[in-house]
């Protein structure tokens, strides 16, 4: 019977052929084992009820090939659930309902607890689509803080920083009330006054702070409106020996050395240009310091012509002769303002 069949009755040369032998020949064949592979069976010829059920079930993930089993093939999920296990132990998966958004504020969120996972509602966030309105449905692609999460946070606008610098408001954690409370940046920043061993906020002080001592708050610095008359413009200290400057180390401030020039018109006449590096704001400043020339004789500074840029000086002895500073010149400049 070939390579498929096992024959029910085997002759030998000499046996005697009986009916009951050839009945046995055909009745009690049996298929070979193995002999039936998958290019013998038809299409669909192995149909769902000739599977085994018995153990061992011949169907098992080892069985199965990778990929075979489509989402189509799972049993039915309910609406908008997910497949999880969401308890802390062992098992079959389960599934989890995520039906929410009906309204912005009742959108769900999976989340993993300590032993399970719970799909839970994220009241203070809502959903908003691609182009950031707000939305409930699967048009949904980003996740914002709910206008509902922040009193007062639908007041919010895009602007320039601080455009209304005495309305603007920030947010802060009050620690006493232990809420949430808004504040001007101008009073939370005054709040924190400096002192000698603190940093923090400062004030401007008055005209009459800064010409006093011992009364003037640590935290009152001199802005520039007050300190500007008050600070020097400019200084410096040299000689002339009738032919060249000599300006020394360090001995200038605010003064274009280069530009300095002398001029004699005959005589004891000497009259000094010197010029600034950054200019005056006007013309209203004076002159104060002091010279010697000659043999030590005492000279006074007398300023001749103020320009915004330079000015022009002689250094008188009490005699009015206008001389030589060879030994020492000392000036320094006040401007009296704009």
């Amino acid at each position: 019977m070939g390579t498929y069949l096992t024959k029910g009755e085997t002759f030998a040369t000499g046996n005697t052929v009986t009916a009951a032998k050839l009945n046995n020949l055909v009745d009690n064949a049996t298929v070979t084992a193995g002999s039936i592979g998958s290019t013998e069976l038809a299409n669909a010829a192995v149909t769902a009820d000739k599977i085994s059920t018995a153990s061992p079930q011949p169907v098992t993930t080892g069985t199965i090939r990778a990929n075979a089993v489509s989402n189509a093939k799972l049993a039915a999920m309910g609406s908008q659930t997910v497949k999880v296990r969401a308890t802390n132990s062992t098992g079959d998966a389960s599934d989890l309902a995520m039906i929410g958004g009906s309204s912005n504020g009742s959108s769900k969120m999976l989340v993993g607890t300590s032993d399970s996972i719970n799909a839970v509602v994220a009241d203070e966030f809502k959903l908003v689509n691609s182009s950031d309105a707000d939305v409930t449905n699967n048009t949904a692609a980003k996740l914002r803080l709910h206008t509902t999460a922040i009193t007062g946070q639908t007041d919010l606008t895009s602007g320039s920083p601080v455009s209304d610098p005495a309305n603007d408001r920030l947010l802060l954690y009050d620690q006493s009330a232990t809420s949430l409370v808004k504040i001007s940046p101008r009073h939370l920043i005054g709040s924190q006054t400096a002192t000698s061993s603190l940093s923090g906020s400062v004030t401007i002080s008055t005209t009459a702070e800064a010409t006093r001592t011992g009364t003037t708050s640590a935290s009152a610095v001199l802005g520039a409106a007050v300190g500007s008359p008050m600070l020097a413009k400019a200084w410096a200290k040299f000689s002339h020996d009738g032919s060249n400057f000599s300006w020394g180390t360090n001995r200038t401030f605010n003064i274009d050395q280069s530009s300095c020039t002398h001029s004699n018109s005959g005589g004891s006449n000497h009259i000094f240009t010197i010029a600034f590096d950054e200019d005056m704001p006007s013309t209203n400043y004076i002159i104060v310091g002091s010279a010697f020339g000659g043999t030590g004789i005492p000279l006074f500074p007398y300023l001749v012509t103020p320009a915004v840029g330079s000015f022009t000086i002689k250094f008188l002895s009490t005699t009015s002769s206008s001389l030589l500073p060879d030994t020492e010149a000392n000036i320094v400049v006040y401007s009296l303002g704009s």
